[in-house]
């Protein structure tokens, strides 16, 4: 899949808007964190605002930044005069010319770097970033079994109200790739519009799953010290079944024996 194409599941911002609109679980404990810390926050990946937006309602100094411009679009319309910076960009490539106290993502946007080589760009950018006292967040799903298979059929998902009164069924096709670690996740979404018109949209979705050990590899040798890891964001420990993996890091001294 071309990385134009793994972006479709994004190219509605108001479908994605109704589908994710809720500030709970994750975002008190992002605020509570932001509170603590002081200072500058960027977000990565950051949607529409579902976080973005009442962070900045609750006094935080805070960036946006994600790089479906529609997606920017709706949520600088949705925050009004909010004094909320918002930025097209890529999470392995953008380059901003400050630093921030707290760094976070909460649409697990790590699970989109598809290879070792788009990791690693993005711990770059972030460590780039970071003061040297501030702190990361990477939230990410718990690799368990049922993620990990292939459906031969298309399942029923969930379904939503669109505000204009209609549902909006959505069901999907899940296909697994062991070798590359990456599930491919085809939405289909099917509605019926006021004036009787039949409409379905289709949408894959490529995500890699990672397991706590390679991660904190990854995140050792790209830079970052573990402070804190939890199995959610209520703060409950990491154990066989949670359902995510949060990491609370913050930059690693390197020596000069690891540069060489």
């Amino acid at each position: 899949m071309n990385e134009q194409n793994n972006l479709s599941e994004y190219s509605d911002p108001e479908i994605y808007d109704l589908e994710n609109s809720d500030f709970e679980p994750d975002g008190p404990f992002i605020l509570s964190l932001a509170k603590k810390l002081g200072g500058k926050v960027l977000e990565l990946g950051c949607g529409t605002g579902r976080v973005t937006i009442p962070l900045a309602q609750s006094g935080v100094d805070i960036v946006g930044l994600d790089v479906v411009p529609g997606m920017i679009d709706l949520a600088r319309k949705k925050s009004g005069e909010l004094p909320i910076e918002w930025i097209v960009a890529d999470v392995r490539t953008f380059q901003l010319g400050q630093k921030f106290r707290l760094i976070f993502e909460s649409g697990s946007v790590f699970h989109h770097m598809l290879t070792l080589q788009d990791q690693e760009a993005y711990l770059a950018r972030v460590r780039e970033h970071l003061e040297d006292d501030g702190q990361w967040v990477l939230s990410l799903f718990f690799p368990k079994l049922h993620h990990l298979v292939s459906t031969d059929e298309e399942e029923e998902w969930f379904t939503t109200q669109h505000p204009d009164g209609y549902e909006i069924k959505v069901s999907g096709i899940d296909k697994y790739d062991a070798l590359r670690q990456t599930k491919t996740e085809t939405a289909y979404r099917r509605w019926t519009e006021p004036g009787g018109k039949a409409m379905t949209h289709f949408a894959p979705l490529s995500l890699r799953y990672i397991f706590p050990q390679e991660m904190e590899a990854l995140l050792h040798y790209n830079g970052f010290e573990v402070l804190e890891r939890y199995g959610d964001s209520d703060l409950s420990p990491l154990t066989n079944e949670s359902r995510f993996l949060i990491y609370i890091c913050q930059k690693r001294k390197i020596n000069e024996t690891e540069n060489k």
